[in-house]
């Protein structure tokens, strides 16, 4: 039967969501202190058994050994009493053979078996150990490298600021960037090998490698690769090599590049200028592929990780059963040579039946876990750009719908396409199924590494993968964010919500639309996009709509919902479960046309708290240095990088601002209900926070929202300021905020 919590999801690092680089030790080593004390517990039992032997054989050896030293009885040929004495002493015979018969039996019933397998279960363990920590110390290595690697490109970089503080990468549209122009034109002449092209032909070339292909066509011809002539567009045969002239640059220095090493001019000193930019692409190509390469170790190491946890799961649970057998064994041994231990062999089954293997593997999950599996990427962080320009995976959402210029991931909006396109050839059992089943981790890692590309994610792409692993490569997808979908911070304010048990349901979804609304404008919407999808599914199944809705929030529960460090308690909290569900059940009740005004208008407050220095130094940008960023102020992708600083300085502090808000209001009298009792929300307990979803009724059938509401430009990139203002108006911003979460009459 399947586990409640088998060892492939409970042993990694509670700390995951922290973690600069996975810790693959933590639960690895828990777990094998365990399996050591499993040894033990064999050998403690092989011992018991071997002195039990012994004992019978000693025991059949002294009841033989007795006999009369004298014959007093052989004058009394026939006598009674001489008969019965004769009786007495064969039964010690009797019984030394009986006793002889019981430790043969268990020699072979129980203590060979037992021995057998105890000496496979060490050579298993040992060998599979040896194999684990060869593959965990690969990744401590290659993250060694990658990290000495990142060191030297990042101080390369730096002295190449130094020597031109306005150095940018030539950029293709707004995503595509090379180091140098002679790149871009390399790229080019293996990209376009027509002398002449329509505008239609030219975009339907650069749609599967960039998102934005008017801003490329309009850099191509600024950059003159491509020129300009009567609806058409030529394909320039040559251009402006870096080592022309310098007034060859000059005279084409207003429409584009003429060669990045003629920025510099002909000074004496361009080719050291020239030694320093190879020296950086040079440090940038080794940077480059140490991710790769320590990515690629990553996912090798959790998938070794994974068939390693089940195997020693499938050990254990052969433990326990071999252990259990043997005592039955021993059990039957004795009762089967000495009948009087009938009832004592009786006793000791009724034990045995106590023993479920599979509860006592449960029993060790339970005891010993350290964490559920949340994979940590190793990103390649360029030092002029975005990270979300080269890869996909595990770059924070705000960033990738940034690039994207969306406010979902095209990932999710593809994906779910193509997957609801797709049910309409399945039948309602395997639709029930699609989210729920998990594939091996290697076909999921394999299809990820496909697609964790900077082009982009297109319809052709999604459909060469079969539903269930699109559906497991959109869990590992928002598994591998940074942060949780419904953020950190919604997770001690969700738990004191479902820790109140007075409040009635319609009271509770209101709360939870609140909630929401205070979600980033990419999480908000990337949430609405899911649930809906999630919504619609379950309308679609008319058979067990319930379990269904159970199902996809018990699977979805830690992947949108956990806390930032894991513990013992936490592990037991139901509310993120519970909460899914009321999402699916009553999605069209909760994300309505109000609670999508309240998200754009609390995305567009500005914020009242003006951030401490520190605050605004860890919400720092995507980039790999902030000082060399502060230091080069004047340069473009600095400035965008401070703008990003602020503006995520700003939402955090708002966020907060707003949550501890809610939750004041959560345990107090609304305005519009102070002629009532006050509400009393008691503090969340055990007996409110662990016990499982109560019987929560079907919500009435509605209909589905379909498009989402339009959303300004502000609310996909806001930018806030932070305001000086007098106490007064501090006062009132405040109170507006303690009012923004109020029931409404």
């Amino acid at each position: 039967m399947p586990h409640l919590h088998p060892f492939q999801e409970s042993f990694w690092s509670p700390t995951a969501s922290i973690d600069t680089i996975p810790n693959f030790n933590i639960g690895y080593t828990v777990l094998h202190t365990k399996l050591k004390q499993s040894m033990a517990e064999n050998k403690a039992i092989i011992d018991y058994i071997k002195q039990r032997i012994n004992a019978e054989n000693i025991h059949a050896s002294l009841l033989a050994s007795i006999a009369a030293t004298t014959t007093p009885f052989e004058n009394d040929i026939g006598g009674a009493l001489k008969k019965c004495f004769e009786v007495v002493c064969a039964e010690s015979d009797e019984s030394a053979k009986e006793h002889l018969t019981r430790a043969g039996n268990l020699d072979t019933t129980a203590l060979d078996p037992l021995f057998q397998f105890s000496n496979r279960y060490e050579r298993i363990i040992t060998q599979a150990k040896k194999a684990v920590e060869s593959q965990i110390s690969q990744f401590n290595v290659a993250c060694k490298v990658m990290e000495d690697a990142k060191i030297l490109y990042v101080n390369r970089c730096k002295t190449l600021l130094l020597v031109q503080p306005n150095y940018t990468d030539v950029k293709v549209g707004k995503a595509l960037q090379f180091p140098t122009r002679d790149h871009a034109w390399i790229w080019f002449s293996e990209m376009f090998r027509e002398d002449e092209y329509t505008k239609e032909q030219i975009m339907d070339l650069l749609k599967d490698v960039i998102s934005d292909e008017e801003n490329a066509i309009a850099s191509l011809v600024e950059m003159q690769f491509l020129k300009h002539e009567n609806d058409k567009f030529i394909r320039m045969q040559t251009f402006v090599d870096a080592d022309e002239p310098e007034t060859a640059a000059a005279s084409d220095g207003s429409k584009g590049f003429s060669g990045f090493l003629g920025r510099w001019g002909g000074q004496p000193q361009q080719a050291k200028k020239e030694e320093i930019l190879l020296d950086v692409l040079e440090a940038d190509r080794l940077y480059r592929q140490a991710v790769t390469k320590v990515e690629l170790v990553r996912t090798q190491t959790e998938q070794v990780l994974f068939v390693h946890f089940e195997e020693m799961e499938s050990l254990e649970l052969e433990r326990i059963q071999t252990i259990k057998q043997v005592f039955i064994s021993m059990a039957a041994s004795l009762s089967n040579t000495i009948p009087r231990c009938k009832e004592t062999f009786d006793n000791m089954m009724l034990y045995q039946e106590t023993l479920k293997p599979d509860k006592d593997v449960q029993f060790i999950v339970e005891q010993y876990r350290t964490g559920q599996y949340c994979p940590k990427p190793i990103l390649y962080e360029n030092y002029f750009h975005s990270i979300a320009a080269d890869q996909l995976f595990g770059v924070p959402l705000e960033e990738i719908t940034r690039v994207q210029g969306s406010i979902v991931p095209q990932l999710i909006v593809v994906g779910l396409s193509v997957i609801e396109s797709g049910f309409s050839q399945l039948y309602d059992e395997e639709k029930k199924v699609v989210w729920t089943t998990s594939l091996p981790l290697d076909r999921v890692h394999a299809a990820r590494a496909e697609i964790n590309t900077s082009k982009p994610i297109t319809r052709e792409t999604l459909e060469k993968f079969d539903l269930l692993l699109l559906a497991s490569l959109l869990r590992l997808y928002l598994l591998e964010l940074p942060e949780c979908l419904f953020t950190f911070e919604l997770y001690e304010p969700c738990k004191l919500l479902y820790s109140n048990q007075n409040q009635d349901k319609d009271s509770r979804l209101m709360s939870i639309s609140k909630l929401l609304a205070t979600l980033p404008t990419s999480n908000y919407h990337t949430v609405m996009k899911l649930l809906g999808h999630f919504h619609k599914l379950v309308k679609q199944i008319t058979a067990d709509t319930q379990f269904t809705s159970s199902s996809l929030a018990k699977s979805f529960s830690y992947i949108l919902m956990r806390p930032q460090i894991e513990s013992k308690i936490s592990i037991h909290e139901r509310h993120p479960q519970r909460l899914l569900y009321d999402l699916i059940e009553n999605f069209d009740v909760i994300f309505t046309q109000e609670s999508h005004h309240a998200q754009e208008k609390n995305s567009t407050r500005p914020s009242i708290i003006i951030p401490k220095e520190e605050t605004a130094i860890k919400k720092k940008s995507n980039s790999l240095d902030e000082s060399s960023s502060s230091s080069s102020s004047s340069s473009s992708s600095s400035n965008s990088g401070s703008a990003r600083t602020s503006t995520s300085s700003n939402n955090v502090t708002r966020r907060s601002s707003i949550l501890s808000s809610f939750m004041r209001n959560s345990q107090s009298t609304p305005t519009s209900m102070k002629s009532k009792p006050p509400l009393i929300i008691p503090m969340p307990s055990s007996s409110t926070l662990f016990e499982d979803p109560d019987e929560i009724e079907r919500s009435s059938e509605s209909s589905i929202l379909t498009t989402p509401p339009h959303t300004s430009s502000s609310s996909i990139e806001p930018h806030h300021k932070s305001v000086h203002i007098d106490d007064s108006f501090m006062m009132e911003e405040l109170a507006s905020l303690d009012s923004f979460f109020e029931d409404e009459d």
